[in-house]
């Protein structure tokens, strides 16, 4: 298996030895340690991961599992069918990667047929699929809900066998948060790290763990754990929805908003004489915005409301210019999302586009 993995979020194989008895795998190190082992609450030993951080793994996570799922060479796939927080190992840069294929992984044809993936037995634990058990019948919809475990085990803090859950509920973590969930009491779950980042156990949209990007996390965690394959999300699914945690919270820490009157009165009210141009996304304005002792040129970009591209386009725009800053790609100065208004606020081109020469 590792030998057909090659993505940055699968453990790196360095080489292997057959000799006599001896067999080995040498595999990179993994020099932070597993992430089983930053949630454990060891006396003297904090756990100090950010909400940043937890989610970031998450991503990483999520990006080997799709890679296993449908991103393979020569049509081939990988249901890893062990996934638990012990089995991810996190690098010198805190890059998360799948570091173990157990006894119940298996190399297959994608589309192959689900008979062979029948299983005659499964280790019953907090991570089992419940599906899995009943069928014993293995798709990539069970590394879905495992993962779904480790979801979860992320945000409270807590492995999914803690004494804390199963004292709830025999099966552990995964039923105490489908059923907390239900009754809209999951957050009280919340590592009281992430509740911190907030300040006074309040979650803000101006600092620490971001309400948005909370919510987000917490109904694709849930949707993990659905007990039937055919109501589960994708392994890519999960990963657009996790991207979207992290821009919330990104966003959030460093939130270049400009308010809906400061845009109205940069741009005249979007006078008619600041029209500069229309887009797929809407009307474009130029303005005048004040800036320290002086003032600086801007372009305001108004979604059209009626032209079908909506807040997906909006947030598409808003996740790329987050996230990619370099001279020749244009500056985000900000942008607005109040009172059914999505504007972005760019830094003005003062000799035009291209196509105008």
């Amino acid at each position: 298996m590792l030998i057909n993995c090659d993505h940055r979020n699968i453990v790196t194989l360095l080489g292997f030895c057959v000799d006599y008895s001896l067999k080995c795998l040498v595999v990179e190190n993994a020099s932070n340690g597993f992430l089983d082992e930053h949630l454990r609450s060891i006396k003297d030993k904090p756990i100090n991961l950010t909400w940043v951080k937890r989610l970031k793994i998450c991503l990483d996570v999520a990006s080997g599992l799709k890679y296993l799922d449908h991103e393979m060479e020569d049509q081939k796939m990988i249901i890893n069918c062990s996934m638990t927080s012990s089995s991810i190992g996190l690098d010198e840069n805190w890059v998360a990667k799948i570091f173990y294929f157990g006894e119940y992984s298996m190399l297959v044809p994608r589309n192959q047929d689900e008979d062979v993936f029948n299983l005659k037995r499964i280790d019953e634990d907090e991570y089992a699929d419940p599906e899995f058990l009943k069928k014993h019948i293995v798709t990539n919809g069970t590394d879905v809900y495992t993962f779904g475990v480790v979801l979860f085990e992320i945000l409270c803090g807590r492995l999914a066998n803690d004494p804390i859950y199963v004292e709830e509920n025999d099966r552990g973590l995964a039923y105490v948060a489908r059923r907390r969930f239900k009754k809209k009491t999951v957050t009280e779950m919340i590592h009281p790290i992430i509740k911190k980042e907030s300040g006074d156990y309040k979650f803000t949209l101006s600092r620490g763990a971001n309400k948005d990007s909370l919510e987000t996390f917490i109904k694709i965690a849930y949707e993990c754990l659905a007990e039937t394959v055919d109501q589960r999300p994708t392994m890519k699914v999960v990963v657009e929805e996790l991207e979207k945690a992290l821009l919330f919270q990104e966003n959030n820490e460093d939130d270049p908003i400009i308010s809906l009157e400061d845009i109205t009165k940069a741009t005249g009210n979007f006078h008619v004489g600041n029209w500069i141009g229309k887009g797929g996304f809407g009307n474009v304005y130029t303005g005048i915005l004040p800036k320290g002792d002086g003032f600086d040129t801007i372009v305001a970009k108004r979604l059209d409301k009626k032209g079908g591209q909506g807040e997906q386009q909006f947030r598409n725009e808003l996740q790329i210019l987050f996230n990619y800053k370099h001279e020749n790609v244009i500056r985000l100065v900000g942008y607005c999302d109040e009172k059914d208004e999505k504007v972005i606020v760019y830094e003005y081109a003062s000799r035009g586009s291209l196509y105008k020469y």
